[in-house]
């Protein structure tokens, strides 16, 4: 566990103890030198918690968390505990919805143990201000970079290419593309050789890209919102065709890959000015509408107008609704079986 990962876990513990004056044994940190996936092991009245340790959790990143923990829960068949310096009220209170245990660093808390059917201790705190700021992301997750990691992760051979060609397709400087590839080298996901680079830990630089995306671009990048003008068009919405220079992605596009998962809401990358949509008798503008114009911004072509699959992954995770996830996961062993 990083540096900053231990002290943050450590301030949410101390915070624990303080608000809800639990005795020092009460609430112990467990050594667990071996590598597991999860960060730490926390004793909480006897009981051992599976910890993951962040720094903020927010409604864009909380999707890919909250899966990754549901399932660390069903392998290794024990509670798991989220600890993070902030996690919002809403986002605290949809994770406790779905049975996912929570602490930050002011103390604020929802933490209950259940065995068979009966709930064997339930700690709460709620209401504490928070005095740590949210830490910005990693610089290589600003938009440049994002943009940039986008353009590496669709086909890994593209970490090869020169910096002109990158430039070209992503819109990004020179001079940005070189400090993304040194922090990108520097954390371990690219590989430098004489003759060539390799990009590394593929599944854990989408997760990193999917929770920044969903965080610090797409909010950029939204245009506009429609909705159907009726409801036998929006049970339709497949009849509509999209003008050339745009694009499906989110829930729409998941459908039009795998029907499993029927759209509540529609997804939409545009090159072109969102009025085009209107002559598809379809639509129209609607500042609460199901439908999100979110603006391209990738510089190459796809095919049946459709984003790049982990666009459409990363719009489902970012999310947070369970069966958009759920269906994230189909993508993941289906489609995307190399990200895994």
């Amino acid at each position: 566990m990083a540096l900053a990962e231990r002290e943050t876990l450590n301030l949410a513990l101390e915070a624990l103890r303080e608000k809800l004056v639990l005795p020092e044994e009460t609430v112990i940190l467990k050594e667990d030198n071996a590598y597991r996936n999860y960060d730490a092991i926390v004793q909480i009245m006897n009981v051992e918690f599976l910890c993951e340790v962040k720094n903020t959790v927010t409604t864009a990143t909380v999707g890919n968390i909250a899966n990754r923990l549901k399932t660390l829960a069903a392998t290794e068949k024990r509670p798991v505990l989220l600890i993070a310096k902030y996690i919002t009220p809403t986002v605290t209170a949809d994770l406790a919805t779905n049975g996912i245990n929570t602490l930050d660093c002011a103390g604020n808390c929802h933490i209950r143990y259940v065995k068979g059917n009966k709930i064997i201790f339930h700690l709460a705190n709620k209401g504490e201000k928070n005095t740590l700021m949210a830490e910005k992301p990693y610089p290589v997750f600003q938009e440049a970079g994002l943009k940039v990691i986008f353009y590496l992760l669709q086909e890994f051979t593209n970490v090869n290419k020169p910096y002109r060609e990158i430039q070209k397709a992503t819109g990004v400087s020179l001079g940005a593309i070189k400090n993304v590839f040194d922090v990108l080298v520097e954390r371990n996901f690219v590989l430098m050789t004489n003759s060539k680079r390799t990009l590394k830990n593929i599944n854990a630089l989408l997760n990193l890209w999917t929770e920044n995306y969903n965080q610090v671009l797409k909010p950029k990048l939204l245009l506009s919102r429609m909705t159907f003008r009726t409801n036998e068009q929006r049970i339709k919405w497949l009849a509509m065709e999209l003008p050339d220079g745009m694009y499906w992605g989110g829930e729409s596009g998941a459908n039009m890959v795998d029907s499993y998962l029927e759209p509540g809401a529609f997804d939409i990358y545009t090159q072109i000015p969102a009025a085009h949509l209107l002559k598809t008798g379809f639509v129209r503008f609607d500042e609460k509408g199901e439908i999100r114009i979110y603006k391209k911004f990738w510089n190459w072509e796809t095919e049946n107008h459709l984003v790049p699959p982990i666009l459409t992954y990363a719009d489902l995770i970012g999310s947070g609704n369970s069966r958009c996830i759920e269906m994230a996961e189909r993508l993941l062993d289906h489609g995307l079986k190399d990200y895994k």
